[in-house]
């Protein structure tokens, strides 16, 4: 099977989708599918191109058997304006679409992300080439803009609604994450047959650490008798980590708050924490994070008080498959909530006030019974729900379902 993927993330980025995509690009690839990748120049979360990438033009390189060619695009520094978000969109889209053409013809198209743009670009790739195309979608763009002020006037969040609506609904076969998120599509008239709820997975066995924990305490410059409350993953807007800094600034129980990661609110953050409280590290390669996570005792997930997502952020099933206990300050229906409740893996409490969020990380930290409790049974939700083997089947079998058929 010849697959042509089109998605703005790829490693070596670390957080986000774009591990997932990498997993199924390299399932493929091992099986013997030839896969092409068409990808954006690596920036996510620091919204910056990674140095060794910064040269202009086109790049091509092959990764674990899968060709990765990395096209030329606006990346913008500071992403939180419409325009802005919109001009990274409308490059990467215009510049990815044109590549895809000149690609051998695939079997079929696969389209992976949150932005509509690239999503129609994929769909006008596939009926050029006469073939079918699958919409894997990450998160819903103009949902996720509005819940944090890039988007707000109420007629602007309709038109662009219905435009990112109206591209999915184009695809032959779509793949989400959560049933919320098939329910939120199906709301907005998007046919039942063609959805497919396929969770994320992660790599259960990488988990293991590979030292002690005070060990990989020491080699970061944290305590190893302190209590370690962790965050890993992107420091931006939708995040909302301002609650962290404050909790932290509040909290008596002598815990050392780690951020790991970037993005653009991390000088904001670093500005506001409170000093010898909170400490930061940029991403780590892994097995250092699974050891980072191995060594902590509680993990944090934040989110603002008007982000609803239809989508589980990627940290989540990390925390779980890494067996630590959650401690989230989201949205009671976010569909974070959701599965913490499900799984029983760790406490959801009111975003945005910092009381509540100090108090729930003092609670467990006192009591490191009901923390390896949430831990466990957070681990084995992930066993049962999030092994890559079974979920990186079940993804290329949709596009098997599909390849080779010829488009409308």
């Amino acid at each position: 099977m010849r697959v042509v993927v089109i998605g703005i993330n790829y490693p070596p980025e670390v957080a986000g989708i774009a591990p997932h995509t990498a997993t199924l690009c390299r399932h493929l690839a091992a099986r013997g599918d030839d896969v092409n990748m068409v990808t954006a120049k690596p920036h996510y979360p620091a919204w910056r191109v990674f140095p060794e990438h910064g040269q202009s033009g086109f790049l091509r390189q092959t990764l674990d058997g899968v060709r990765v060619i990395r096209v030329p695009s606006y990346i913008p520094a500071k992403p939180g304006s419409l325009i802005r978000r919109l001009l990274y969109d409308g490059s990467f889209a215009l510049i990815a679409g044109l590549k895809a053409l000149l690609l051998p013809r695939a079997d079929v198209y696969l389209y992976v992300g949150a932005q509509p743009a690239v999503a129609a670009a994929t769909a006008l790739v596939a009926r050029i080439r006469r073939r079918l195309w699958v919409a894997k979608v990450a998160d819903l763009a103009v949902n996720a803009g509005a819940a944090v002020g890039i988007i707000q006037h109420p007629l602007l969040v309709r038109l662009l609604r219905a435009v990112e609506y109206t591209a999915y609904g184009r695809a032959d076969a779509v793949v989400v994450l959560t049933e919320g998120f098939a329910e939120e599509l199906l709301r907005h008239r998007l046919s039942e047959r063609k959805l497919h709820v396929v969770p994320d997975s992660e790599d259960l066995d990488s988990f293991r650490p590979t030292r002690p924990g005070a060990e990989t305490r020491r080699r970061h410059g944290l305590d190893p008798d302190q209590p370690l409350v962790t965050h890993i993953g992107s420091i931006g807007r939708k995040q909302g980590l301002q609650v962290a800094t404050q909790a932290a600034s509040e909290d008596q129980t002598d815990a050392c708050w780690l951020l790991v990661g970037d993005g653009p609110e991390r000088p904001a953050i670093e500005r506001s924490a409170p000093e010898g409280r909170m400490r930061f590290l940029p991403f780590r390669p892994w097995p250092d994070l699974a050891d980072i996570l191995a060594a902590s005792d509680v993990a944090l997930l934040t989110q603002r008080r008007h982000v609803i997502d239809a989508v589980v952020p990627s940290k989540l099933v990390t925390y779980m498959a890494a067996g630590l206990p959650v401690v989230a300050s989201v949205h009671a229906d976010s569909e974070a909530a959701r599965l913490i409740r499900r799984a029983q893996c760790g406490l959801v409490v009111e975003p945005e006030v910092p009381a509540l969020l100090r108090d729930a990380i003092a609670g467990l930290l006192a009591d490191p019974d009901r923390r390896r409790q949430l831990g466990a049974a957070g681990r084995a939700f992930a066993e049962s729900e999030f092994d890559r083997s079974r979920v990186v089947a079940r993804q290329a079998a949709i596009l098997e379902s599909l390849a080779g058929v010829p488009g409308r």
